[in-house]
């Protein structure tokens, strides 16, 4: 294939295209999470801003970009604005791969550059937590590189797997091969065991030990405000949304794929408003001796089956 000048034009339109998609549906999403609280807390949710509150989202983006950042004489600057800058530009990285269509470039990486990035993100925690030079910002940096870093061995052995499985690091044969049966039917409790890691990879409850507001009142982003802390949270949704794509295609193929992004964000809300938040020992406890075995598991499952 010739990569004339047309196609990098085509092909940076493309990306451009799907991250303001990616932002918007972010957007979007903490919309329908809050009415959905609401429904469940028996209160409307937003309901004032244009239409019945549909356009909440925009005017709460508006002020946190408009608002000024906090210059406290205590942080260190370059590392203060670093982190969610770092972890926005993972996140849209990571939401690059989804249009492999477009992407020629790396085509046969594609799982291996996805636990590289996942790995890469403890870095926006590390600064975000050491660049405001706070305690409680501290702290909840110490709960939350720990737990990323702890579920990131499980992910080792679960892309092990898949690689061991598909002798691949491409997507495109894992849709493939999902053609005619959706792989959760051939191991369903490691399903289950997938959906806890994803829940503590990206810090949501009942895993977000970070963000505990009666213990380090509000984690690791205390010190933020204005755009800064909405990069934070476009971040934290942005891959909650990557995390419900990627369920998707390992457990149930490419088909209706917005269809099952929808249902997996649907099912991360209702977590959020069904289940309290855990201990930070329980939390260890079900990464050690839950999700690490049953990924060992599937990953000498995997291997006996190609011996």
């Amino acid at each position: 294939m010739v990569f004339t000048k047309d196609f990098f034009i085509i092909l940076n339109f493309s990306f451009l295209l799907s991250f303001l998609g990616v932002l918007l549906s972010v957007a979007f999403f903490t919309l329908v999470e809050r009415k959905f609280m609401g429904l469940m807390h028996y209160r409307k949710g937003p309901n004032k801003v244009l239409l019945y509150g549909i356009l909440q989202p925009i005017s709460d983006s508006m002020k946190l970009f408009t608002k000024d950042s906090l210059k406290i004489q205590s942080l260190k600057i370059f590392i203060f604005f670093m982190g969610p800058l770092l972890g926005f530009f993972i996140m849209l990285s990571m939401w690059s791969i989804y249009y492999y269509y477009y992407n020629y470039f790396f085509l046969k990486l594609k799982i291996f550059i996805v636990f590289v990035l996942m790995s890469l993100s403890v870095y926006s925690f590390i600064f975000t937590s050491w660049g405001s030079n706070s305690k409680y910002s501290l702290l909840g940096g110490y709960r939350i590189i720990s737990q990323v870093i702890s579920y990131e061995i499980c992910f080792i052995f679960f892309f092990m797997s898949f690689f061991f499985f598909l002798k691949s690091f491409d997507f495109f044969f894992l849709v493939k091969l999902q053609d005619f049966l959706p792989l959760v039917f051939f191991n369903l409790i490691f399903f289950f065991s997938w959906m806890l890691m994803i829940m503590a990879e990206s810090n949501r409850t009942p895993f977000d030990l970070a963000e505990g507001e009666s213990e380090i009142v509000s984690g690791f982003n205390i010190e933020y405000s204005g755009g800064f802390f909405a990069l934070i949270f476009i971040t934290e949704y942005g891959l909650i949304m990557f995390m419900s794509f990627l369920t998707g295609l390992f457990f149930f193929g490419s088909d209706f794929m917005f269809l099952k992004i929808f249902l997996f964000c649907f099912l991360f809300i209702w977590i959020r408003c069904s289940f309290p938040r855990i201990r930070y020992d329980l939390l260890m406890y079900t990464n050690w001796k839950i999700c690490l075995p049953f990924s060992i598991m599937f990953l000498c499952f995997v291997f006996s089956l190609k011996l």
